[in-house]
């Protein structure tokens, strides 16, 4: 904290500060000019004094408590243009006698304290809650939409604050009689003047500068028209004369009692509004503040820092403030990073609301509304010309959208047209994304079951019967209904063997909605009536309730069951459609005399061979390896049946493959001498033949012509299995 006080960094955080206040003030009292409009006009030195306290609270607080120490916060362009709406319907549903009067203005204030607690009370909420990554969930193309139609509303205010009307659809032909003109013109261009400039080039300084000229030249103007103050003052080319030098604490129990709660309540929706655009404005700040000055900032505790300081603001009657993107920005570019540049951006606003608010009196109209029409110039420029070439067409035409409606109907109408026309966009987008992950037949994708070569050929022979479809994500009813029109255009291909067997895998699927389950219900009517049989593998408990609760009833029947996991389905599916077609159902392949035969010829050669094996017999649940033993021996099964399982990280054993008699295992370790990687076990009462690593070691030392064929069989056999796991994982890929 000491090195913030060096001579270098003090003066630079000086300047900083001074100017980020010089700009604070004329956005508020441009904020204010805009809020207090209309009617309410001769209230706008009393709201601009509520402006500014906002100002000096939320800056010193923030400045003091944000995760970033170079932060700079102020009242918000977003809120101000919301709460002018707010303040217009007011004043426009209380009786004639009372639109302009102190009861108005008291209801004005109570509205902007309440919003302001209220945005403050929900920022604190979200933070405790640790919500700041909820920017993350709100669609682009909506943010983007509300801050074009937020331009609109700060183009439509800066007019009203100019020409000191209300601004409709039904008065813009008003805007071109000359005396209305000579007002908003000069904003126009001051506004259009700071645009190009800033176009052009973006430095901290062109913005001040910008501001004295215009405010040297409307005065160069007065005085070359040799045209008094006060003259200019009656014709409303000034804030006009401030009654009071002194500020005055808005609220106090004898106003309280002239507040219209009834018309503060009427707008709910409008102030709910302002929450959340605050709270985006706020967290889409705070990451742009990241990237600029490359440092993480933690959203949690800024939620929390600025809730503190919009609530504190609203007990003053402040309006709702957050984080300034370009101001915290400017300390940074101008090598400063400290807490003093808002302190002292914060103190100047409060020094020119305590000792310097007549100075406002002489504040030129047209330069406030240059400020608003400016500002809207930027989000109008940014979301409706440069999103055209960033941001696909749709989300342009949704932006579009949500712009004219607000233009026509109001800001709260734009809000949930945009809402629920993304909601449809997305839910069609989503539907159009397959919620099958693979679709596989049971020609290139087999169960983990050691099959023989006849099985083998039926399989490749008939495998297209059974339809294997490996789903994946969230299914909700439009995924759920495409997954349907799936499954029915298969049974209906002709081209293909007749579907016997649809397999639906929910192992990477993680919920389903009521609708979806609509959806399957109908899949299960429609396999009865095609005559196929329609199988879930891997239901979680959750999905399972999932199910249930939406009605579908899970009854094992000819046309409909359900399998722990995908490869039981499989094996049940292949033993079916292999007794079909009249194959032996055994898992045996061929005895492992037969097999040796091919590589080892020779009855006496075959009986050298048997001569290192082991002969034992193992009762069904035996352990002939587990999973992280030593390499010791290779199993070669004569009768029976093994399973080879593994045990993942969450205790579940995963079988990897079944087989026969003829079967093959342990090899792998036998070879590569590395620990055991899955378990085998006996399915049944087992007979088999065991080869360890010492009667290799003496066969391939006393009889090396048998090692050497032994070895070429054991090749074919990898080689073999290598061959269908490839097989299997291009079938997976394609």
């Amino acid at each position: 904290m000491k090195s913030q006080f060096d001579p270098g960094k003090l003066i630079t955080s000086l300047t900083a500060g001074l100017i980020s206040g010089v700009l604070t003030i004329t956005m508020g009292i441009a904020f204010a000019a805009l809020i207090f409009s209309g009617p309410l006009s001769g209230f706008v030195s009393r709201g601009i004094s509520l402006i500014l306290l906002s100002a000096l609270i939320i800056g010193v607080v923030v400045a003091l408590t944000s995760s970033y120490s170079g932060t700079v916060a102020r009242p918000h362009e977003i809120p101000a243009a919301i709460l002018a709406l707010i303040a217009g319907i007011i004043v426009s549903h209380m009786p004639p006698a009372a639109s302009g009067s102190e009861e108005a203005f008291i209801t004005v204030v109570a509205a902007i304290a309440l919003t302001s607690m209220a945005t403050g009370l929900f920022f604190l909420i979200l933070g405790s809650f640790k919500a700041g990554n909820l920017i993350r969930f709100i669609p682009y193309p909506v943010i983007g939409g509300f801050l074009a139609g937020t331009g609109l509303l700060l183009v439509k205010g800066a007019l009203g604050v100019m020409t000191d009307a209300t601004i409709t659809l039904s008065a813009i032909s008003s805007l071109v009689q000359p005396d209305i003109a000579v007002k908003w013109l000069p904003g126009i261009f001051l506004a259009a003047l700071l645009f190009v400039i800033l176009r052009r080039r973006n430095h901290f300084l062109i913005m001040p500068l910008w501001l004295f000229f215009s405010i040297g030249l409307f005065y160069a103007v007065i005085l070359i028209a040799d045209a008094p103050i006060s003259e200019v003052r009656e014709q409303g080319w000034l804030i006009g004369s401030l009654q009071k030098t002194q500020f005055e604490w808005p609220f106090s129990l004898s106003s309280l009692v002239q507040v219209d709660w009834r018309l503060i309540l009427a707008q709910a929706g409008r102030i709910g509004t302002i929450l959340i655009l605050s709270c985006i404005s706020l967290l889409l700040n705070a990451s742009g503040l990241e990237l600029v000055v490359r440092e993480e900032i933690d959203l949690n505790r800024e939620l929390k820092s600025v809730g503190a300081a919009n609530i504190l603001a609203g007990m003053g009657g402040g309006a709702v403030g957050i984080h300034s993107l370009s101001l915290s920005a400017l300390g940074f570019t101008m090598g400063a990073k400290s807490r003093l540049i808002g302190i002292f951006s914060a103190i100047l606003c409060g020094s020119v609301l305590f000792w310097g608010s007549s100075l406002l009196a002489y504040f030129p109209k047209p330069v406030m509304g240059a400020v608003l029409m400016f500002l809207g110039f930027s989000f109008l420029y940014q979301w409706l010309y440069e999103s055209w070439f960033k941001l696909p067409k749709i989300d342009c035409v949704l932006i579009f959208l949500i712009l004219i409606v607000i233009g026509v109907f109001g800001f709260l109408e734009g809000v949930g047209v945009g809402i629920l026309v993304a909601v449809v966009i997305f839910v069609y987008n989503y539907s159009r994304v397959s919620v099958v992950k693979q679709a596989l037949s049971g020609v290139h994708y087999h169960s983990n079951v050691d099959r023989s070569a006849e099985q083998h050929r039926t399989m490749n022979e008939k495998g297209d019967a059974l339809q294997i479809l490996k789903l994946q994500g969230f299914i909700f009813f439009g995924t759920a209904n495409n997954l349907h029109e799936t499954l029915r255009r298969r049974a209906n291909d002709k081209d293909k063997v007749p579907l016997h067997f649809a397999v639906l895998d929910f192992r990477f699927v993680n919920g389903v909605d009521s609708s979806a389950v609509n959806s399957f219900t109908k899949m299960k009517i429609y396999t009865e009536a095609q005559g196929y049989v329609l199988i879930f593998t891997a239901l979680s408990d959750e999905l399972h309730r999932q199910f249930c609760r939406g009605g579908f009833i899970f009854d094992q029947s000819d046309h409909f069951l359900t399998f722990p996991d995908l490869d039981r389905a499989l094996e049940w599916c292949e033993n079916q459609i292999i007794a079909r077609e009249g194959a032996p159902l055994a898992t045996a392949t061929q005895c492992l005399e037969d097999q040796l035969r091919e590589f080892i010829s020779g009855e006496d050669r075959i009986a050298r061979f048997f001569k290192h094996l082991e002969k034992r017999r193992a009762p069904e649940g035996y352990y002939l390896i587990h999973q992280g033993d030593p390499p010791h021996s290779l199993y070669f099964l004569e009768s029976g049946q093994v399973t080879v399982q593994l045990q993942n990280e969450s205790g579940q054993n995963v079988r990897l493959r079944t087989g026969g008699p003829g079967t093959v295992v342990g090899e792998l370790g036998l070879y590569l001498r590395s620990l055991s990687t899955a378990s085998v076990i006996t399915e049944k009462e087992s007979t088999f033949y065991r080869l360890t690593v010492d009667a290799l070691k003496q066969m391939e030392k006393e009889d090396p012509e048998i090692a050497a064929a032994f070895h070429k069989f054991m090749v074919h056999r990898l080689g073999e299995r290598l061959i269908y796991t490839n097989r299997s994982l291009q079938a997976l890929m394609d």
